[in-house]
């Protein structure tokens, strides 16, 4: 059986979900709810943030921030300060002694005033960004921060070799107290560059043991969805710590294709995407179809006209090459995926008919496309099509 049966049961969407003609995208919140339990029971230091960045990963941020906060978790990261500012209008009254923390930072003298006066967890990876929050601040106690590193990722955050002039610049802001130290692991997903993670917590570690000495309670978050399921190689020697999961909360394992992929096999998926069949039929041997006539029928043969495309998200670059699941079967892609819909072939699946349901991912039986089979085929990572899939029309189960 499909594992995608505890998600969709027997029977497909109503047709009612397609009541405009346009796709829609299905998001299983019981499913989210027990991989947010699973992590959280993984984490044996202190219970972990939930990652609900770029509106939940194209899931919906206010539904899911719900769904965590009712499992247990008490602190939320987002991305932009916008972001923060949005979730804490949003969960309103359910929004007290919860921490919401803007993985992009404060990068402006507006972010510092709006983290300050919607009460976000204000992270700073430059000096400048210090500054910023330090003149907004007017409180009678310091301003608890967060300070991001950068350990290996070459993104955002202060260096290890400018670590004294991090030390310095921090402690010189009286009205500012980093809480916590925070970095990012760039390839705890990569069993063969077990090496470079090793690397990353070496200097992670190096960085809190200098900036205890100046604030002693300093907390520390560094594992990722990946280092937090493989936490005994790569964790042991750090301190207690808060993980950060984000890809696995949606059901992504991060070890898929490797030896470790067990370690995430009690995921569940959240997300499925739909869309109509506009139309079915018959296509003559050499017929062909679509812009550019890049598929000719070698024989007769039945096709479906699927209503979604490249601007609901389905790339174009999936033509010729992808499939959609049917009635429980696989059916392939042919020619060009347009903007609004797509042709697929459906000769070994009889009964398919207009109103039917094609699922660009998920489904049921042998025909479900799971997210890693449509990853494959896409040549991207599902972060990319659920954000896609998720600028259409959710529908919550």
């Amino acid at each position: 059986m499909s594992r995608f049966a505890t998600f969709s049961g027997s029977t497909d969407p109503s047709r009612q979900e397609f009541t405009t003609g346009l796709p829609v995208t299905r998001i299983c919140l019981d499913n989210f709810r027990r991989n947010w339990l699973f992590l959280a029971s993984l984490a044996r230091d202190l219970p972990p943030m939930g990652v609900i960045k770029s509106d939940a990963y194209g899931h919906g941020i206010e539904p899911l921030a719900h769904v965590l906060l009712d499992a247990g978790c008490r602190t939320l990261a987002v991305g932009s300060t916008q972001e923060g500012v949005l979730l804490r209008h949003l969960l309103s009254g359910k929004s007290e002694g919860i921490t919401i923390l803007p993985l992009l930072g404060v990068l402006s003298p507006e972010d510092a005033a709006a983290s300050i006066e919607h009460k976000l967890f204000p992270l700073v990876a430059t000096a400048d960004q210090a500054a910023f929050v330090n003149a907004a601040w007017s409180g009678p106690e310091p301003l608890p921060i967060v300070v991001k590193v950068e350990t290996g990722m070459a993104r955002l955050g202060f260096r290890g070799n400018d670590l004294r002039e991090c030390i310095a610049s921090l402690y010189a802001f009286t009205n500012l107290r980093p809480a916590m130290l925070l970095s990012h692991l760039a390839t705890a997903d990569i069993p063969a560059k077990d090496d470079a993670v090793a690397s990353q917590v070496v200097q992670f570690l190096d960085a809190y043991e200098a900036m205890r000495k100046f604030w002693p309670d300093i907390a520390l978050s560094l594992a990722n969805s990946a280092a937090l399921l493989a936490q005994d190689l790569h964790l042991s020697a750090l301190p207690p710590h808060v993980a950060r999961p984000g890809f696995s909360l949606y059901g992504g394992n991060p070890f898929v294709g490797t030896d470790r992929e067990s370690l995430g096999s009690a995921l569940l998926p959240v997300m499925e995407a739909a869309a109509p069949i506009m139309g079915v039929q018959n296509l003559a041997k050499g017929q062909s179809v679509g812009y550019g006539h890049t598929f000719t029928a070698e024989k007769d043969m039945r096709i479906a006209i699927v209503g979604a495309g490249y601007s609901d998200g389905f790339s174009r670059s999936l033509s010729g090459k992808g499939h959609v699941c049917i009635r429980g079967e696989r059916c392939p892609i042919l020619g060009r995926v347009c903007m609004q819909m797509h042709i697929v072939a459906v000769d070994h699946v009889p009964d398919a008919a207009s109103g039917d349901v094609a699922y660009l991912l998920g489904g049921e039986g042998s025909g479900a496309i799971s997210m890693n089979d449509l990853a494959a085929t896409w040549g991207t990572i599902p972060h990319e099509f659920f954000t896609l899939f998720g600028k259409n029309r959710r529908v919550y189960r």
